[in-house]
């Protein structure tokens, strides 16, 4: 089996406000970073960017799945996966492998997403599990779930910034480290992933981990390929861990730029992005 390295949690942007350039862009450092075969994920976030970003004017691209649910960069050997990171009553679930124009509802119970998620073939991970919005103290006090999840993120470059006494705290991947070590006994289908979080495209492909190839040519195994990549990691599969401290306090910076102070000053529609 070809192993790739693959950073699956990448949001290109803090805001859904991606342009036509952004595409060789992020094809380009995906290629040098990850090497051949690289895959990467562009994760919505109550957006449409990786819809927008699968029709910038770029490489030629193949897609692969049966609902578009990633694309292929035959000139760089780069695959790109859709993702949408999915706010939910207890904690953010992301979910990686979505048909491009599937759009999980958000704000539902961790339950009733997960349904969701596997009515569209959706790779479900938990993402920064003890950091801002995780789902790690929900599941440690309720591990049912957990069957019906594929993975945990073990690192978050931007979850490795802390400040004290706030929803960031210090040692976030360690604890998710921890917390997986602990419960992969009795789950042993997870897997254990390393991921940038990047919102801008000097994170994109700084943490990584190694998986198995998923499935390009046959179109119907390519959801099910994706899904057995990602549970077949562990803790001891080749990763990257790189802190991306200064990327999240940039990311925090243009947050509350976006959502405080454009509005005050007539720049919000700058920033309104085209929601599912």
């Amino acid at each position: 089996m070809t192993k790739v390295k693959a950073d699956l949690h990448n949001h290109l942007r803090t805001s859904g406000r991606i342009y036509d350039t952004d595409f060789n862009t992020a094809i380009d450092i995906a290629a040098k970073r990850l090497g051949e075969g690289a895959v990467f994920g562009v994760v919505n976030f109550d957006d449409k960017r990786y819809e927008r970003f699968t029709e910038f004017r770029g490489y030629e691209r193949v897609y692969v799945g049966e609902n578009c649910n990633g694309f292929y960069v035959p000139e760089k050997k780069v695959l790109v996966v859709k993702g949408q990171e999915v706010p939910t009553k207890e904690g953010h679930l992301l979910v990686i492998g979505l048909g491009k124009n599937a759009h999980l509802t958000q704000h539902r119970t961790l339950a009733e997403t997960l349904k969701e998620a596997e009515d569209n073939q959706g790779v479900t991970i938990v993402d920064h599990p003890f950091h801002s919005h995780g789902l790690g103290s929900y599941l440690e006090s309720n591990p049912e779930p957990l069957m019906r999840i594929d993975a945990i993120e073990v690192y978050n470059g931007e979850a490795a910034f802390g400040i004290p006494g706030t929803p960031f705290p210090y040692g976030a991947n360690k604890r998710a480290q921890t917390f997986y070590d602990r419960i992969k006994s009795y789950s042993p289908h997870l897997g254990a992933l390393a991921s940038s979080d990047g919102h801008s495209m000097y994170e994109l492909g700084r943490s990584w981990t190694e998986i198995d190839e998923p499935d390009l040519v046959e179109k119907t195994k390519f959801a099910d390929s994706l899904k057995e990549s990602v549970r077949n990691t562990d803790s001891q599969t080749p990763k990257r861990k790189k802190n991306s401290v200064f990327g999240a306090i940039d990311h925090l910076v243009d947050l509350a730029f976006i959502v405080k102070v454009a509005p005050r000053i007539g720049l919000g529609k700058l920033f309104e992005t085209d929601r599912p």
